[in-house]
C-alpha cells in the first residue's frame, strides 16, 4: 500500500477519510473537556500545527527539487491555515466587522472547502503512506476541527443573513490568486481549471471555462447560503449572530 497511488473512494481514500473523522472526533471530546485556558492553548497549538506543516511541505518540495511556484500556499485551504492563525492570535486587534468575515469564512468557506479536500481528495496521486498524503490530509483535518471548535465555543452564530461575508472574503482573496495563476500559468484555488477527481470536471470538459467558472460559482454561493441556513435552525436562540455582536 506504501509504494502504489490510491483511487478516489477505494479501500485506502475510505479508511483515510475514517481516520480524519476520527481524529475530529476526538479532538471534539478533548475540547468539551477541557478548563477555558485549555481550550486556548489547545486551539493555539492547531493553528501553529497548520503553520508547521505548511512550511514543513514547501521545505520537502523544495528538498525535492520540484518547482515551489506551483506549490506554494495560495490554494484556499493553505489560506485557511494562515487565516485561523491570524484569527487566533492576532484577532483581538482587528474591528469587529473584519472579525467578522474572517468567522463567516472559517465556517462556511474554509473548513467546508477542508471538507471537499479530503472527499475529493487530488492527492492520489501519491501513494497513501507519503509524506504529502499525511500531511495534506492532518492539516485539513485541523482546519475542519478548527471550525468545529469555534462553533461548539459560539464565537462563530450561523446566519443567512451573514453569508454575503464569505463572499466578500472570497473576493478579496480569489483577485490577486487568480492574477497570479495566469501570470504564472498555475492553477491555485482551482481558478484556471477544476482539480483531479472534481465533480466540476465533466462541466469543465463538455461545456468549457465560461460554464465552469458559472457552475463553480453558483455552487460555491449555494453552499455558503445552505450551511448558514443548516446551522442557523440547529442553533437558533442560542447565542448571538455577528451582525448583532458589539465591536471587539
Amino acid at each position: 500500500m506504501g509504494g502504489e497511488k490510491y483511487e478516489l473512494f477505494h479501500s485506502e481514500h475510505i479508511t483515510i477519510m475514517i481516520l480524519c473523522l476520527c481524529l475530529i472526533i476526538a479532538g471534539c471530546i478533548l475540547y468539551r473537556r477541557l478548563s477555558s485556558s485549555g481550550k486556548l492553548i489547545m486551539r493555539r497549538c492547531m493553528v501553529a500545527g497548520m503553520i508547521l506543516l505548511i512550511a514543513l511541505r514547501q521545505l520537502y518540495v523544495c528538498l525535492a527539487g520540484d518547482n515551489i511556484i506551483y506549490d506554494l500556499p495560495l490554494h484556499l485551504c493553505s489560506i485557511a491555515g494562515v487565516v485561523c492563525f491570524v484569527y487566533e492570535y492576532f484577532g483581538k486587534f482587528f474591528p469587529g466587522y473584519a472579525l467578522s468575515v474572517l468567522r463567516q469564512a472559517i465556517f462556511a468557506v474554509l473548513g467546508p472547502g477542508a471538507v471537499m479536500a479530503i472527499v475529493f481528495t487530488d492527492g492520489t496521486m501519491y501513494p497513501p503512506i507519503h509524506f504529502i498524503t499525511i500531511e495534506s490530509n492532518l492539516f485539513h483535518t485541523l482546519i475542519i476541527l478548527y471550525a468545529v471548535l469555534l462553533l461548539m465555543g459560539r464565537e462563530i452564530v450561523p446566519a443567512v443573513r451573514e453569508a454575503y461575508k464569505s463572499l466578500i472574503f472570497l473576493c478579496i482573496v480569489a483577485f490577486p490568486v487568480y492574477i497570479f495563476d495566469r501570470h504564472f500559468h498555475a492553477n491555485y484555488m482551482f481558478l484556471l481549471n477544476p482539480s483531479v477527481g472534481s465533480p466540476f470536471t465533466s462541466v469543465y470538459n463538455r461545456y468549457g471555462y465560461g460554464a465552469y467558472m458559472v457552475a463553480f460559482g453558483v455552487t460555491v454561493i449555494a453552499e455558503i447560503v445552505l450551511i448558514n441556513l443548516l446551522f442557523q435552525h440547529m442553533t437558533s436562540g442560542d447565542g448571538v449572530s455577528d451582525s448583532k455582536r458589539k465591536k471587539i
